[in-house]
């Protein structure tokens, strides 16, 4: 499951808890029983108005949520390579680019040239 999905079920879960509150104080009177408030009648008008508003305020504030941990989830993905050696950092630890593959991929890393490269080298070694 993805952070943004983890995040999103906890956020769902509270708002859902708020509105089985307020659906419990309008229909069971938990005001007047846990906090000795005097007694009411339920208006269900009221109810669901503000019901509505946390619903609003639920769909509002996921959204948001959902923004904020899909870039954290982005730029944690990003690999902090070394500007000197190119060294990747991997859970705290520098590896060299090859064992970095192998250890993400299990894949063995081969060296080659590339053409770019080699008619660079080329050039060196004639002006040299």
């Amino acid at each position: 499951m993805l952070a943004w999905q983890k995040a999103l079920i906890w956020h769902g879960l509270g708002f859902v808890t708020l509105l089985v509150l307020t659906w419990c104080d309008a229909l069971f009177d938990l005001a007047h029983y846990m906090a000795g408030y005097p007694p009411r009648t339920a208006d269900i008008g009221e109810i669901v108005i503000k019901s509505g508003v946390i619903v609003l305020l639920w769909v509002g504030s996921a959204y948001k949520l959902y923004l904020i941990v899909s870039r954290l989830s982005y730029l944690e993905n990003f690999l902090r390579v070394c500007a000197w050696c190119r060294r990747i950092e991997h859970q705290s630890k520098w590896l060299s680019l090859e064992e970095h593959f192998q250890q993400r991929t299990g894949a063995m890393v081969s060296h080659g040239i590339c053409p770019k490269c080699a008619e660079r080298f080329k050039q060196d070694i004639v002006s040299s």
